[in-house]
């Protein structure tokens, strides 16, 4: 399942990217985000762990940044109980600020994953226009 969401973000793609690449603002920008580790700024290389909270109860996965270019995209692969989701983000400057495309794309690596690979999209959807708002909203909150 691919998924993908575009949005226009009033700031530099340098000052974007330094949001996307903090853990630390990982919470503001996800609110079912419990925890996350390490939380020291992300590089190409970056590996670990994060909980989220999803329907009732907490999940826990694993990430890994395989592609790190600072103000252009970031790609995160990231492992859970049965499945695996890669998230590139590409951002670009515009005369308003930056044009962010986000694309997951979601495969399921067991019998159950199938299914909830197959009942996700809308679910992944609504979370990624929550995400494009919550980190606008951070955009202004840190820019005042």
């Amino acid at each position: 399942m691919i998924i993908e969401g575009r949005s226009t973000i009033s700031a530099p793609p340098d000052h974007v990217f330094a949001l996307l690449i903090d853990p630390a603002t990982w919470f503001q920008i996800d609110p079912t985000l419990v925890d996350v580790t390490p939380r020291d700024p992300i590089v190409l290389g970056s590996t670990g762990t994060m909980r989220n909270r999803r329907a009732g109860f907490v999940a826990s996965a694993t990430w890994t940044t395989t592609e790190f270019v600072p103000g252009v995209r970031l790609v995160q692969a990231t492992r859970g109980r049965g499945y695996e989701l890669t998230e590139s983000i590409d951002l670009a400057a515009s005369g308003t600020g930056t044009e962010m495309t986000d694309v997951i794309t979601l495969v399921p690596t067991s019998i159950v994953g199938r299914l909830m690979v197959a009942t996700s999209k809308g679910i992944l959807e609504r979370d990624l226009r929550s995400r494009f708002t919550r980190l606008q909203e951070l955009i202004e909150t840190t820019s005042a």
